[in-house]
C-alpha cells in the first residue's frame, strides 16, 4: 500500500510539470496582414522606446537615457507633435520619471523620483505645443519599506509594481496613504524577504479603468493574476494556471533570476477595455534577448482571464500598444526607430 501511494504521488507530479502551458494551442489565431507605417525618427532621433500608449490619434512613447522623456506622434498625420519632459532640473524637467506612466481622466500620470511627487499633466495641453502646461504634483510616500517604480490608477486609487515590504504590489489610496496589501506571488519562493523580492521578481501591472480591474504578471514566467478593486477592497478574481516560473539563484548574498534557466515568458503587454495582451515566448529569456527580444505573437484574454484570440504579425517587433482598431509597434532598424499600426 505504501509503494501504491508512492507511485500515485509521483504520477501526480509528473503530470504538474508535463501540463501544458496555458500559452500552449492558443485558439483561434489570426494573421494580420493589413498595416502600415506612421512614423521614423531617422530625421528626429529618439531613443529606445520603453512605454507606448495612444489616445484620441496620438501615439504617447516614454525613453530610456534620452534627451527627453516624452515624445507624441500624430498616427494620422504620420507628425512628430513635440518632445517633452526634458532630462534635468530645470522647469518641466525630469531627472527620472518612473518605469512607466498611465493615463487618466485625460491625464498623462507618471513618478517624478527624484522630487517623490506624482505628476498629472493634462493631455488636451500637452497636445497643442503654443498651451501653456498645468501640472499638478502630488507628493507619494518613498519610504526603506515601499519603493514603488510606477503607477496605474483605479477609482483614485494607486496600484504600483515595485519593492515592498509587504506585498507584492503596493497601493495608495485617495489620500496617497499606503494600503495594507498581503497578496504575496502566487508561486513559492525560498530565502528572498522583504523588498528584496521586488527586486528579483519584476513585477508588471496593466489596468481597466472601465471595471475597475486589474492584472498583475511576471516576466520570466507565464505568471498572471487578475484583480478587481471596489470602495473599499481588493479581490483576487483570477490566477493563471501557470507551469514556468521564475528561476532563481544566488551569487554571493544577492539573489537573482537565472536568464538561461528562465523562460522569456510574459516579456510585455498591453491593455484595452476588453482585452489583456501579451506578448510572451517560451524560450529561455538569454535566448530571446541575445535575439533581440523581438515578437510577433500577442496573445490576447478576456478580463476574465479567458483566451480570446492570438494575434500574428507580419514581422517581429520591439515594443507594442493597443486601442480598438489598432496594434501598434516598434522596430528597430540599425539606429531608427520605425512605428508601424496593425489592422485588427
Amino acid at each position: 500500500m505504501k509503494y501504491q501511494i508512492i507511485s500515485i504521488l509521483l504520477a501526480l507530479i509528473l503530470t504538474a510539470c508535463n501540463s501544458p502551458s496555458l500559452f500552449d494551442d492558443f485558439e483561434p489565431i489570426e494573421v494580420i496582414t493589413a498595416y502600415d507605417s506612421i512614423y521614423s525618427d531617422k530625421d528626429n532621433p529618439f531613443n529606445s522606446i520603453t512605454e507606448m500608449a495612444v489616445v484620441d490619434s496620438v501615439l504617447i512613447t516614454q525613453h530610456a537615457n534620452d534627451d527627453y522623456h516624452f515624445s507624441l506622434i500624430n498616427v494620422e498625420t504620420r507628425k512628430l507633435i513635440r518632445r517633452w519632459g526634458k532630462r534635468g532640473r530645470g522647469p518641466e524637467e525630469y531627472v527620472e520619471t518612473g518605469s512607466g506612466f498611465c493615463i487618466y481622466k485625460n491625464q498623462l500620470v507618471f513618478l517624478d523620483e527624484t522630487q517623490k511627487k506624482i505628476d498629472y499633466v493634462p493631455l488636451q495641453e500637452l497636445f497643442h505645443p503654443d498651451d501653456t502646461l498645468h501640472i499638478k504634483k502630488v507628493d507619494f510616500p518613498y519610504t526603506v519599506d515601499f519603493r514603488p517604480l510606477h503607477l496605474v490608477m483605479l477609482n483614485d486609487y494607486k496600484i504600483a509594481p515595485g519593492c515592498f515590504k509587504e506585498g507584492y504590489f503596493g497601493v495608495l489610496d485617495s489620500a496617497n496613504q499606503i494600503m495594507e496589501n498581503h497578496f504575496d506571488y502566487p508561486f513559492t519562493y525560498h530565502g528572498i524577504e522583504g523588498i528584496h523580492r521586488g527586486t528579483v521578481f519584476q513585477t508588471k501591472i496593466r489596468a481597466n479603468q472601465k471595471n475597475n480591474r486589474f492584472v498583475v504578471y511576471i516576466p520570466q514566467s507565464d505568471v498572471f493574476e487578475i484583480y478587481q478593486i471596489t470602495e473599499n477592497q481588493i479581490k483576487r478574481i483570477y490566477t493563471s494556471p501557470f507551469k514556468n516560473t521564475p528561476q532563481i539563484g544566488k551569487t554571493g548574498n544577492r539573489y537573482g533570476i537565472k536568464l538561461n534557466k528562465s523562460i522569456a515568458g510574459l516579456s510585455q503587454s498591453a491593455a484595452t477595455k476588453e482585452l489583456i495582451c501579451f506578448a510572451f515566448s517560451p524560450e529561455k529569456d538569454s535566448d530571446f534577448h541575445r535575439k533581440g527580444s523581438m515578437f510577433n505573437e500577442i496573445f490576447c484574454f478576456n478580463w476574465n482571464g479567458e483566451k480570446v484570440k492570438k494575434y500574428v504579425l507580419p514581422f517581429p517587433i520591439s515594443k507594442f500598444c493597443m486601442d480598438e482598431e489598432y496594434i501598434y509597434g516598434v522596430k528597430y532598424s540599425g539606429d531608427e526607430s520605425l512605428i508601424y499600426r496593425f489592422k485588427l
